[in-house]
């Protein structure tokens, strides 16, 4: 198992009702028989009201704690949860005194790493873990509940085995090749290699929705001053975040902030006027809301409907042309439909709408819009089948289906069995990175650093 024990804070930190103190390793039981004792006597994984006391001994706080065997642990190992009244003068006596009986403090993402590598969890589980920690929106905990429950980890796991068995006869065809043995059947492992493909691109269909659901999708307000993208801004959050002012040049910054629609995460940013200036301050904010607006996944280009279209404006917006551009026609309650600078959009119509961020008129289309435009319907496999794979996991997977579309043109070439051997070996291998069974170190210590402390 593990040589040491470790201690981490698992609650944020910060004045609170209680803060939870996790132990886990050899000596977590030991050590909080002696700061609380009888603990050792304790049923496991239920909860005792104690006093709990440090050097002296020095009443630290009064507590209520549980004892976790292993393996019957979340770390597969003995371990305990102390949950303490949330004054961090508490905790911070109470951690000190753990450290000071023998523990250390644990690193990010620790106590999951030991239950992964205890077989408490699989990689696919673990990245779950983090996922539902960080999860904003129901179809963010959906996701990470069922991939944590194995939803994803099942499907690698049939694939795997069905691989098992074919490397098996393939390869009992090349140990026992004089032998009246049963051996492979050519075509029957081009039908599972090929079924297998087909199954491993439907989960790759699910990589860029995944990303998009986990790290979220930028979008950029830009526009000519006094458009109203700070008032649209204000009102897709739904609140004043931006100062809303008639004055022009208001905006100097780029603001930030973050929405959800359809189950993402939208960070939204309001950005300076586009206007020539002589203004130093201003030119920065213009500059910076550029490059912004370069970087963003989804630009708003906003125009106001009585201003129409003025040369300026036309001649910024063709900076932003393309896919990734919705134009956005504001103040359309004081020019009905927006008038004619909705039909004469250089956007086309379809990725035009007419807006009142005063009134709310068109909000609910522009949403709707935002997220038909940033999904593509790439959504679809997630929010259908609840699967998102990630980076990590999409470059596995397509690394396991190049080789089964190899294994299946050198059964067409009738390749001997030690060709078709090092391709399903290759598969197997590919499959095992994406639930941990093959992954290397350097991979591991990327993923739990980015986990938090304490979990």
């Amino acid at each position: 198992m593990h040589g040491d024990t470790i201690v981490a804070l698992s609650t944020p930190p910060g004045s609170s009702g209680i803060a939870v103190i996790r132990i886990s390793g050899p000596e977590a039981i030991g050590i909080l028989e002696a700061m609380a004792p009888g603990a050792r006597e304790w049923e496991p994984r239920t909860l005792h009201n104690c006093p709990l006391y440090g050097h002296g001994p020095q009443l630290l706080d009064d507590v209520v704690t549980a004892v976790f065997h292993g393996p019957h642990s979340y770390t597969g190992e003995d371990s305990a949860e102390i949950s303490c009244h949330g004054s961090m003068q508490v905790v911070s006596a109470i951690i000190e005194e753990i450290v000071r009986r023998g523990a250390r403090l644990a690193g990010p993402g620790e106590f999951t790493r030991r239950a992964f590598l205890s077989g408490k969890l699989d990689l696919v589980q673990a990245e779950a873990v983090a996922d539902l920690i960080a999860s904003e929106t129901k179809l963010q905990t959906e996701v990470a509940l069922l991939h944590l429950k194995g939803l994803l980890s099942g499907k690698i796991g049939m694939i795997e085995k069905g691989l098992r068995s074919k490397l098996a006869l393939v390869e009992a065809s090349i140990d026992f090749s004089e032998e009246d043995i049963e051996t492979y059947d050519p075509g029957e492992l081009e039908t599972v290699a090929s079924t297998y493909t087909a199954l491993i691109a439907h989960l790759l269909q699910s990589e860029v929705a995944g990303s998009k659901l986990r790290r979220g999708i930028r979008i950029t307000i830009t526009g000519p001053r006094n458009a109203g993208k700070s008032s649209l801004y204000n009102a897709l959050l739904g609140e004043e975040r931006a100062i809303v002012s008639p004055v022009p040049g208001t905006t100097r910054d780029v603001l930030r902030e973050r929405i959800h629609i359809g189950g993402l995460t939208y960070h939204l940013e309001d950005t300076a006027g586009l206007a020539e200036t002589g203004c130093e301050i201003e030119s920065e904010g213009i500059r910076k809301g550029r490059e912004a607006a370069g970087a963003a996944d989804l630009v708003l280009f906003v125009v106001d409907a009585v201003e129409g279209w003025q040369e300026e404006a036309l001649e910024e917006l063709e900076v932003h042309a393309g896919s990734n551009r919705i134009v956005v026609v504001n103040k359309a309650d004081l020019v009905p439909g927006g008038g004619d600078t909705t039909s004469l959009s250089p956007a086309g119509e379809e990725r035009t709408v007419a807006v009142s961020a005063m009134t709310g008129e068109g909000l609910a289309l522009l949403r709707d819009k935002i997220f038909d435009f940033t999904t593509n319907g790439e959504l679809s496999v997630v929010q259908g089948e609840l699967i998102a794979l990630n980076i990590r996991q999409g470059i596995a997977l397509r690394r396991a289906m190049e080789a089964l579309e190899r294994l299946v043109a050198e059964l067409g070439k009738n390749s001997p069995a030690e060709i078709l051997s090092l391709e399903l070996r290759e598969a197997l291998d590919a499959c095992g990175e994406v639930t941990g069974k093959s992954a290397a170190e350097n991979i591991l210590d990327e993923i739990f650093s980015k986990f938090c402390i304490g979990k």
